[in-house]
């Protein structure tokens, strides 16, 4: 709570009479003209108008070239990791002996397909032997739901499987 008084001025009887108030009305209006006549050309450059919002919408959704150029290259970069991983992979899928170095098999069976065919897992390289079976391609212009072929066998998939049968 604050102690200080309030002062309040009374108004001269002189001021309350319609032609007192009339004058008084006729000068706060022209001070209020005369001020936004100075601000108009202000107002009006910083006023808020369709094509400038368009034009600041624009600026603000323009790539920034930098950031472009940065994107293309991690783009590249990232692309070419990729190649180099898949390179990798393959190379270390068909060096692999998949054997423990104990002599056991790595293989593993996975029967959990609902045409129930045996399909097999090499832990050491994940390698996925599966026998020829029927698959859907992506969709395309002509299929939209795919287009149904049937997939060739992995190239060791009877070896693994005749190894697995004798192994028991």
């Amino acid at each position: 709570m604050s102690t200080e008084k309030v002062e309040k001025f009374e108004t001269p009887k002189e001021l309350l009479t319609p032609e007192a108030q009339a004058y008084t009305n006729n000068l706060i209006n022209e001070a209020i003209k005369g001020v936004f006549a100075q601000l108009g050309p202000v107002l009006q450059s910083i006023a808020l108008t369709p094509e400038k919002l368009a034009q600041a919408e624009a600026l603000r959704r323009a790539p920034d070239p930098a950031s472009v150029a940065r994107e293309l290259r991690e783009r590249k970069l990232m692309q070419q990791e990729q190649q180099e991983n898949e390179a990798n992979l393959r190379r270390n899928q068909a060096n692999c002996p998949h054997k423990y170095p104990t002599g056991q098999w790595a293989v593993n069976p996975v029967r959990n397909y609902p045409d129930r065919q045996e399909r097999f897992i090499c832990c050491l390289c994940q390698s996925f032997f599966q026998p020829k079976r029927w698959e859907i391609a992506a969709p395309d212009a002509d299929n939209p739901r795919g287009r149904a072929f049937i997939a060739e066998a992995h190239p060791q998939y009877t070896q693994v499987r005749e190894v697995l049968a004798q192994k028991g």
